[in-house]
C-alpha cells in the first residue's frame, strides 16, 4: 500500500467525526434556545397567574370589608387572614423607574 492510501484510511473516519461533532454543536444550540424559551414562558405564566390569584384575593376581600363593615367579629377574623397569606408583589405595578437617565 501507498502512503496515500494509508493517509485516506486515516482520514475518512476523522472527518465523518468531525461532521457529527460539528452537527451537534449545531443542534445544541438550538436546543438550549428552546429551553430558554420555554423556561421564559412558564416564568411569565407563574407571574400572570399569580398576579390573577392576588387580585381575586383582594377583591374577595374588598367584598367581605362591604357586606360586613358593621360586623366587629367579621373584621378581627379578616385581620387574622390577612396575617396568614403573605402578599404578592405585582411584577411591573407599583415600581419605580428613573427616566433622569
Amino acid at each position: 500500500m501507498s502512503w496515500k492510501a494509508v493517509e485516506m484510511q486515516v482520514a475518512l473516519p476523522r472527518t465523518q467525526d468531525a461532521g457529527k461533532i460539528q452537527d451537534q454543536m449545531q443542534q445544541q444550540g438550538r436546543i438550549d434556545q428552546n429551553q430558554l424559551a420555554q423556561k421564559l414562558a412558564n416564568d411569565e405564566l407563574r407571574k400572570r397567574k399569580q398576579v390573577l390569584e392576588q387580585e381575586a384575593s383582594e377583591k374577595l376581600k374588598n367584598d367581605k370589608k362591604r357586606s360586613g363593615a358593621n360586623d366587629p367579629e367579621t373584621n378581627h377574623s379578616m385581620e387574622k387572614t390577612d396575617q396568614q397569606h403573605p402578599q404578592y408583589k405585582h411584577p411591573y405595578l407599583g415600581n419605580r423607574v428613573d427616566f433622569s437617565g
